[in-house]
């Protein structure tokens, strides 16, 4: 009875930090999305001046 209670216990912590470890990595999608959005577009543009640039 005991070892089954022991096996329960340790399967909920490994759930927990499983879900724990799975909520950082979706909260970080987004951000990653971005990352690779923003890095896309400065390849594409790699041919036109900088925004920024002042033109001489």
């Amino acid at each position: 009875m005991d070892s089954a209670i022991l096996w329960l216990l340790g399967a909920s912590g490994v759930a927990a930090i499983a879900l724990f470890v799975i909520k950082g990595l979706l909260d970080q999608l987004p951000e990653v999305a971005q990352s690779w959005h923003r890095a896309r577009r400065a390849f594409r543009s790699d041919d036109r001046p900088d925004s920024d640039s002042d033109g001489t």
